[in-house]
């Protein structure tokens, strides 16, 4: 580099800089640390720096070797006096000898690095506080503690969870709308030994097809119209080290489909239009309440991709599955919406337990939240319920039942029915006598067999069994 463009790269820093040989006399000096002594340039370079610098440290460091880092360095007298801030480097030549020093003037003040200083704490301090808030979104809301119940079923799926949370494998979801598969997921998070890592979650389904491979893979600056110039991280960046969920996958695009199973294969992710292979590690969890080798063969699933991420599938029990548990969940709703003192009636739990829960555990909650916003006092009745829960064990076949097992309670008469012979009974008596009725009529319209009852009845065998067993209904062999 010739001498005079060096020069002209040094008389703009905004820096204080001189250098001076092993016997003091200044070689160079831009004009920022000229103007700190109160001099013209000119007149100080060939000078001998200890008649400029009384104070100088200049040549005991030439004489130790060691640099000076951050010193005080004291310029002027009195009035003038002048406290800066400078680091003093030994020059070296080739064969490692001292030929000279070079002294840099970093702030004309302690003034400036304090403020520097305070600048750098506010940033630092944006910094952490940006830091936590991605770790809070980028952390689990559930664990296993979070999934209340002591039915089998549930049981069984718990313990299936802790099981695959051990290993590395892609586990898939699978389970009816609204039974809680994102809790499973974050459960699963939270008891793998991923815990520490980020848990980053996408709904398939939310996201629009033009934008999902950019939310997804990221992209680089400028690829393509609208783009940060500075790029974009993806969501399965985001998840290094940690665990993706994919809610909905059976929404995803099939040009998304095709790039992810090759970031499964791969455990590389190409950010959309980079060439650039980044490596990634993390844990694919992703759930569906669509039977995905159906849609496998409608031809807007991969196959590849379903094998792939189907290894490890855990199924979600419907709330049909496990009714047992709705008392359980039923006082956990409740006091997560600030009813903890609400109490349900025994004919309400009745009808909460026996309705078949097609919505499933989203459909409790909105069916308390409507119930706690009507009933008068502090406990739930069943006229408090909304009307489609008073309708319960209704076969969806014909040639059976029928009507048999509507049950529907009129408000503006007084609680009870009244059997043929006028003796009152209870709702929760009628509701009983009823339900077992359906139970016995299927059981001897599939003759005995519970498989083809359970069908009949649209529940499942467990739940089937599960009121065979509390009823005492026995099948006839």
């Amino acid at each position: 580099m010739p001498d005079d463009l060096f020069r002209k790269i040094l008389d703009g820093l905004p820096l204080g800089i001189y250098l001076c040989d092993t016997q003091g006399e200044i070689l160079y000096m831009n004009d920022v640390y000229a103007e700190i002594i109160g001099a013209a340039k000119d007149d100080l370079v060939n000078r001998n720096i200890v008649n400029v610098l009384p104070k100088t440290r200049a040549l005991s460091v030439m004489q130790s070797g060691n640099e000076e880092i951050g010193d005080l360095c004291v310029i002027g007298e009195g009035e003038g006096k002048k406290t800066t801030i400078v680091n003093r480097l030994p020059l070296r030549d080739d064969d490692g000898m001292i030929v000279g020093m070079v002294s840099l003037c970093l702030f004309r003040n302690p003034t400036e690095l304090k403020a520097l200083t305070e600048r750098v704490e506010q940033l630092d301090s944006r910094v952490s506080f940006y830091r936590r808030r991605m770790q809070s979104a980028l952390s689990v809301r559930y664990t296993l503690d979070n999934i209340l119940g002591e039915s089998k079923p549930l049981l069984f799926a718990k313990n299936r969870l802790r099981n695959y949370a051990q290993t590395s494998f892609p586990v898939l979801i699978q389970g009816p709308t609204g039974t809680g598969k994102e809790l499973f997921a974050n459960a699963l998070h939270a008891t793998s030994p991923r815990e520490d890592g980020p848990f980053v979650s996408i709904n398939c389904a939310a996201v629009p097809i033009e934008l999902f491979e950019s939310e997804l893979f990221g992209y680089a600056g400028g690829a393509f119209s609208g783009a940060s110039k500075d790029g974009k991280v993806g969501l399965i960046e985001l998840a290094d080290k940690g665990t993706l969920f994919l809610d909905e996958i059976g929404d995803m695009p099939l040009a998304a489909q095709a790039k992810l199973l090759r970031v499964l294969e791969e455990k590389t992710v190409y950010r959309v239009g980079s060439s650039k292979a980044r490596p990634v590690d993390f844990r694919l969890v992703a759930a569906t309440n669509r039977d995905l080798l159906q849609i496998v063969q409608q031809g807007t699933f991969r196959e590849d991709l379903y094998y792939r991420i189907s290894a490890l599938p855990l199924q979600v029990p419907s709330l049909a599955e496990r009714a047992s548990d709705i008392p359980i969940i039923a006082d956990a709703l409740l006091a997560r919406m600030g009813k903890a003192s609400v109490q349900i009636s025994e004919d309400a739990m009745h009808l909460l337990v026996a309705y078949e829960w097609p919505g499933n555990i989203r459909e409790l909650r909105n069916a308390l939240v409507r119930a706690t916003s009507v009933s008068e006092g502090q406990t739930i009745r069943v006229q408090d319920l909304p009307p489609t829960l008073q309708t319960f064990c209704k076969p969806q076949t014909d040639g059976g039942i029928g009507d048999a097992g509507r049950l529907q309670a009129d408000r503006d008469q007084a609680p009870g029915v009244q059997q043929a012979s006028g003796r009152p009974v209870s709702l929760y008596e009628a509701g009983v006598e009823t339900e077992v009725a359906c139970i016995l009529k299927a059981l001897e319209i599939n003759s005995g067999n519970m498989v083809r009852t359970a069908k009949y009845l649209n529940i499942s065998r467990a739940t089937l069994y599960e009121k065979c067993k509390k009823y005492g209904v026995r099948r006839s062999k």
